[in-house]
């Protein structure tokens, strides 16, 4: 399925569409030296998956690589969300890849179609990989992969080729995540003829730097957090008996532990006891996505599930990835009756002292988990530009503001 631009699609395939980038743009770098960067648009399966060695080299170059940007997370959220139609997701998509002059791939930009529905009528929203506003999206980092030596260039010309696209009236606004801002401060609310940009920063994951010995990261930490990282176990021994933390690494392994993972997941967001939590696998299909996708970061050695057990069997469990150099936290499920020994903690502890001893230098947690990802030393990065093109037609306008006053009322 395909989305219609100005272009035909077929025309699209003959050629690239040239972009000069502007200096003053979003997310403009003066250093930055990209000529006529061109935009090409991918709209089928086909050539979706013609892109994965493009894509696999490019996540390699960003400023910082993740693994909610590589290309197994990509494939299997597309295969299952977008193809699936999750939500309000249509099924249609289409990929941004711009190159520079010398056909080099410096940026991709997934994107998917989602309907919008208010008082003035059904429209679309163009939303990026791993975001959504009708479905749990099972991320915090919604997907745009910029080569980090030309990130201005390749931003610039994304939001060029959306801005020229929204005068086709095929959707209401587009949504493009940018790239970690570096003291620019570009305009909130910026018009372009028949469009208007609204920019906005968002959290990025928060970091750990590791030193090369457990010792010495342990040092660093509160005497608070290293008073339980002795109170905890110690309690366990006294009150549960035989206990045991497993990494599960190899595919088999990761299997197992994925559906413990997926069942006390979903049994901690029901618990009454602690702090409430979502449910981030709330349907079948997010289970399958995560199935896949774990899988197919077994069979790279790229993931890691701490499992805690006592001899009531699998007590809580949690999901670590892997990418060069470092690692990022995902998340995790237990058992109410294992609540008060703080099982998340003593598996983070683990995971940790793997990690430095696999010679990682870094660490993220997700954005925003200030409160206890502090607890280990965890920084916010810098933020994330964020933009949002809307096209200024009439019904598009007036789809904008029945939204808008639904969401006050809503809120109010």
């Amino acid at each position: 399925m395909e989305i219609p631009t100005r272009k035909s699609t077929a025309a699209v395939r003959r050629g690239y569409m040239s972009l000069q980038p502007v200096a003053a743009g979003f997310g403009a770098d003066q250093h930055d030296h990209v000529r006529a960067p061109s935009c090409q648009v991918v709209t089928t399966a086909a050539e979706f998956h013609d892109l994965e060695p493009a894509w696999t080299e490019l996540a390699a170059q960003c400023r910082q690589p993740s693994p909610f940007s590589a290309w197994d997370f990509a494939v299997e959220w597309w295969r299952h969300f977008v193809l699936g139609q999750m939500g309000r997701a249509t099924g249609r998509f289409q990929v941004i890849v711009v190159r520079d002059a010398g056909d080099s791939v410096i940026g991709i930009v997934p994107l998917y179609e989602e309907k919008t529905k208010g008082r003035a009528g059904v429209g679309f929203r163009l939303q990026p990989f791993g975001r959504s506003y009708s479905f749990e999206p099972m991320s915090d980092e919604p997907i745009a992969l910029f080569h980090r030596a030309h990130e201005a260039a390749a931003l610039e010309a994304v939001r060029a080729y959306l801005t020229e696209q929204a005068r086709t009236g095929t959707w209401d606004v587009a949504a493009l995540r940018g790239a970690q801002r570096r003291g620019d401060r570009p305009a909130p609310l910026r018009w372009r003829g028949r469009t208007a940009e609204v920019t906005r920063a968002v959290d990025a994951p928060m970091v750990v730097q590791l030193p090369k010995r457990w010792n010495t990261f342990r040092k660093g930490l509160s005497k608070s957090m290293r008073d339980n990282l002795s109170y905890y176990p110690k309690r366990l021994n006294r009150e549960v008996g035989a206990w045991a933390i497993c990494a599960a690494r190899t595919a088999p392994e990761v299997a197992l532990a994925t559906e413990a993972l997926i069942a006390l997941h979903r049994q901690r967001s029901r618990s009454t006891v602690g702090k409430p939590h979502c449910d981030h696998i709330p349907t079948a299909t997010h289970a399958a996505f995560m199935r896949r996708w774990f899988q197919r970061l077994a069979r790279r050695g790229a993931i890691t599930l701490m499992v805690f057990e006592t001899s009531a069997g699998v007590r809580a469990a949690q999901a670590f990835l892997d990418h060069p150099g470092g690692g990022a936290v995902y998340y995790s499920g237990h058992a109410e009756d294992v609540y008060r020994f703080s099982a998340p903690t003593l598996m983070t502890e683990a995971w940790l002292r793997l990690c430095i001893a696999d010679g990682k230098d870094r660490v993220w947690f997700p954005p925003g988990s200030v409160s206890w990802s502090g607890r280990w030393g965890a920084v916010p990065a810098a933020p994330i530009g964020e933009l949002s093109i809307y096209a200024m037609s009439g019904p598009t306008v007036l789809r904008a503001i029945s939204r808008r006053c639904q969401l006050a009322l809503a809120g109010g």
